[in-house]
């Protein structure tokens, strides 16, 4: 920490910022479903050279801290699938992850229910609509979690390069001292 209070409040707020920032851009990314926002915004970082690197790792904990998020929802999702279902009377246990459920086609689900004895059309037909919300929820937290994380590996990238070049730069500003 600095010998300042006030400038540990400044440096605090102007993280709290960039993240509060970044949040909102990524939010754009995800309705979107494209890098582009992101993008913008680090190819303005990147003008600033390598002290942007602070901000770049700002965005990138918050980037990682979405992402984490999204895996968390997706395991609720499907959690929640699975509790619905069983009430219902499905065991729905494919490989036990969202993974498997996403691999899972309506057909299949017939399958299963017909499998575990399930035949009565009012019970199928809320198993389906479940099973359909759900997997069209899964497919969609599931894209976004892929966005997110190639960003993340743009960010790092980037963070990298810019690291690359700040040790250059102090590399040739002690050579020319001596």
């Amino acid at each position: 920490m600095a010998d300042d209070p006030i400038e540990d409040v400044y440096s605090y707020v102007e993280r709290a910022y960039i993240r509060m920032q970044a949040g909102d851009i990524l939010i754009r990314c995800l309705e979107d479903g494209s890098m582009l926002p992101i993008q913008q915004m680090v190819e303005s970082l990147i003008v600033a050279g390598p002290q942007s690197l602070d901000d770049l790792q700002q965005v990138l904990i918050e980037t990682s801290t979405r992402k984490s998020q999204v895996e968390d929802d997706l395991q609720q999702v499907f959690s929640e699938m699975r509790r619905v279902l069983k009430e219902l009377g499905v065991d729905f246990a494919p490989g036990g992850e969202y993974r498997a459920a996403l691999m899972f086609s309506p057909l299949e689900m017939i399958v299963l229910m017909r499998s575990q004895g399930v035949e009565d059309h009012d019970t199928q037909s809320a198993c389906q609509r479940v099973f359909q919300e759900t997997h069209t929820l899964l497919k969609t937290l599931n894209n976004n979690l892929h966005l997110l994380a190639e960003i993340g590996k743009y960010l790092q990238d980037w963070i990298w390069g810019l690291t690359y070049q700040k040790a250059r730069q102090q590399a040739n500003s002690t050579a020319v001292e001596l």
